[in-house]
């Protein structure tokens, strides 16, 4: 595994600094709000700093290490540049009840996502600070204290004014309570989470009955992944962009093999969009499994989600996600072989959430090109399909007369 194998020359690195005596903290204010629903794994966080030599150790050489982003990608470049601990623990205080708003064609949605990733940007301490024990404890609690908060009634502050953005297409899904301004809808997940009224209506399948056409998983912004799919279990790769690590992607999976050498594409979930996945192709699925992994350290989120918004593009790094949460459906097609649906959660992400039928069955699950999967809580989202060598040529996208290619940006109405 890349993400380990790097972490092991790390931590050798780092265990020569593990003398150095901790530096006291008592003249910072690093106090947590009582009223924070986060303030036990943010004060975990304070106390892990303080108590743990090889946490702290990252901690420092994270900031010390700080890269600056890409001249012009980011007004005012990266912020965590001449920054401390000390101003870490206020920024996950403001996260823990940070709810996105709608800004005419665009979105703030991945603010503190952003700002948590640029604190990994090319930042190989930074990565493992909460990518290793006890940083990776402390973070997927925050994650979970954050997703209560998401699931209170106090998260819909904004559901009225996402519900007036035009790209949200309010008429198209079931709301509660259709007259409300709110929908209805008891917190921000529930909202982030909703469905179609009529989903055969609103996102028809292109020629159900055509058994060679694949369909987008959900409403996305779609690109080839141009990395070779490859086994790297006993190699340190140099060019994370060449290669997908298709045996860790799968976690081990008894069929990763039959994907060496074959194609991906990537299929990437925005803040406002639907966020259920479905099935591209018909077939049995004969194997699902939710996979355990970090909630954030993309090494380089300014080339994932350029300022052009065509995230993930042709070129952009996918090695990050061999270790994010994740799940993978394998659906056997038949005489088109096996295709693999890898739901992906990026950063904060731990909500890769499988329909039942899939979790329980005893055995393969026939589905439909077009059936629901499962779904996504808040936060960045991705499914990456996968195809079997000589099955699919992952180059540019094929649409048919009428589909969506874009939208307008929809300030350009106003």
């Amino acid at each position: 595994m890349k993400f380990f194998n790097r972490l092991l020359l790390l931590l050798v690195v780092l265990l020569s600094f593990l003398t150095v005596p901790l530096v006291s903290l008592a003249e910072e204010d690093l106090s947590v709000p009582d009223d924070c629903p986060c303030k036990g794994s943010i004060s975990g966080m304070v106390e892990a700093y303080r108590s743990n030599k090889v946490f702290k150790m990252l901690i420092d050489e994270s900031f010390k290490n700080m890269r600056q982003t890409p001249a012009g990608y980011r007004e005012g470049g990266n912020p965590w540049i001449g920054k401390s601990f000390a101003d870490l623990v206020p920024f996950f205080v403001e996260w823990c009840t940070f709810l996105p708003e709608a800004k005419g064609s665009h979105d703030n949605g991945l603010k503190f996502i952003e700002q948590m990733d640029l604190f990994a940007y090319k930042n190989p301490f930074a990565q493992a600070a909460f990518q290793t024990s006890p940083g990776l404890e402390v973070f997927d609690r925050f994650a979970w204290e954050r997703g209560n908060f998401l699931n209170s009634k106090d998260s819909t502050k904004f559901v009225p004014k996402w519900l007036s953005d035009p790209r949200i297409e309010r008429e198209e899904y079931a709301l509660p309570d259709p007259h409300a301004a709110d929908g209805g809808f008891k917190s921000y997940n529930e909202f982030f989470a909703r469905t179609f009224k009529n989903i055969n209506k609103v996102r028809p399948q292109t020629m159900p009955e055509r058994d060679y056409v694949i369909s987008a998983p959900t409403d996305a912004i779609v690109n080839t992944i141009p990395a070779q799919l490859v086994d790297e279990s006993d190699t340190i790769p140099t060019k994370g962009t060449q290669k997908l690590n298709i045996r860790q992607l799968l976690g081990e999976s008894k069929y990763w093999r039959r994907f060496v050498g074959g194609t991906a594409m990537s299929c990437i979930l925005m803040p406002n969009t639907y966020h259920h996945y479905h099935s591209p192709v018909s077939g049995k699925v004969i194997e699902t499994r939710l996979l355990d992994g970090a909630l954030l350290g993309m090494q380089d989120f300014p080339k994932f989600v350029p300022p052009t918004g065509n995230v993930g593009y042709h070129g952009a790094s996918f090695g990050a996600f061999e270790s994010y949460q994740r799940g993978y459906f394998i659906i056997n097609t038949g005489k088109y072989g096996l295709v693999g649906v890898v739901p992906v959660g990026l950063s904060t992400v731990g909500s890769v959430v499988f329909e039942d039928r899939f979790l329980t069955a005893q055995g393969p699950v026939q589905v439909r090109r077009g059936d629901e999967l499962g779904h996504f809580l808040y936060g960045g989202s991705l499914v990456i399909l996968i195809f079997e060598p000589g099955k699919y040529k992952s180059g540019a996208v094929k649409v048919r007369l009428g589909n969506q290619i874009g939208i307008f940006d929809t300030d350009s109405n106003e």
